[in-house]
């Protein structure tokens, strides 16, 4: 703990004449409380707390970002669930479409979105992910006001092997009733590749998303730094001196506008096949 100067110096020499008088007759706690209430102007600072003023409140995920996130995992659970034998494999199809507009949207909104949801912002080369590891065992990785490099890899094996498994299933079949929009393109053979891809790749992304679960708990529990407030409240709580580069926020209405075209461009895909 580190002390304030005291701004009444008489009161100082008469708390501290109080404390040596009760040294042995009262317990050293009671001696502390009565030194905090004697001097009201003296100020507690612990220097392993952080206080008010370093940390700072940064906007950091915008709408849309936020809720791509939580309506593909909705979306990833409800595409499991119909698929199981009590499910329905119509309603697994269209949330596989569904899966497949909001995977096209966030492609373009990575591209045209808010700066912390473009590629361009988390994707770092393999070296500078190597580098944030070695900073990380050391305790020195600077706190990035996005995602960090591993997590921006996390993101595109997420995205890319989510994409490969709605892709596949739209020339999957069941070898019964149901098959993809597009299994009659592809010919039986083909069909039961993507299959097997289709399923295999769920299997594989199960295991993806342990990993990337076990990574929030590591940063929640060991770092002290909580990943799925950020991705609720679009609020992130940085150091007073942590890097912060200038943000632009893209519009709900564009938004708004790319996932209608990608709604729409999975809709006629299906309906013209």
């Amino acid at each position: 703990m580190t002390y304030s100067r005291c701004g009444n110096a008489a009161n100082c020499r008469a708390t501290i004449c109080l404390a040596a008088i009760c040294r042995t007759h009262v317990p050293s706690g009671i001696i502390v409380g009565l030194i905090t209430c004697r001097l009201p102007k003296l100020k507690l600072e612990s220097t392993a707390m952080t206080s008010d003023n370093s940390i700072v409140a940064h906007k950091v995920w915008d709408l849309p970002t936020r809720l791509f996130h939580w309506s593909l995992l909705a979306l990833i659970i409800a595409s499991w669930w119909t698929s199981t034998e009590n499910g329905d494999m119509d309603w697994h199809m269209r949330c596989g479409y569904a899966v497949l507009a909001l995977l096209l949207f966030r492609l373009v909104w990575g591209v045209l979105g808010s700066t912390t949801a473009r590629f361009s912002s988390f994707v770092s080369s393999p070296r500078a992910v190597l580098v944030y590891f070695a900073e990380m065992r050391k305790g020195a990785a600077i706190p990035h006001i996005g995602h960090n490099p591993a997590g921006g890899w996390m993101v595109l094996a997420l995205l890319g092997l989510v994409l490969l498994i709605s892709a596949s299933g739209l020339f999957a079949n069941d070898d019964m009733m149901s098959e993809g929009p597009l299994a009659h393109y592809a010919g039986k053979r083909l069909s039961d590749l993507a299959t097997a891809w289709h399923e295999r790749g769920f299997d594989l992304l199960l295991a993806l998303v342990a990993l990337h679960v076990a990574a929030i708990l590591f940063y929640l529990f060991g770092k002290k730094e909580n990943l799925v407030r950020p991705m609720l409240s679009g609020i992130k709580h940085l150091p007073q001196g942590a890097p912060k580069p200038s943000l632009h926020f893209g519009s709900v209405k564009l938004a708004l506008l790319i996932l209608g075209c990608a709604s729409g461009a999975v809709w006629m895909l299906v309906r013209f096949a």
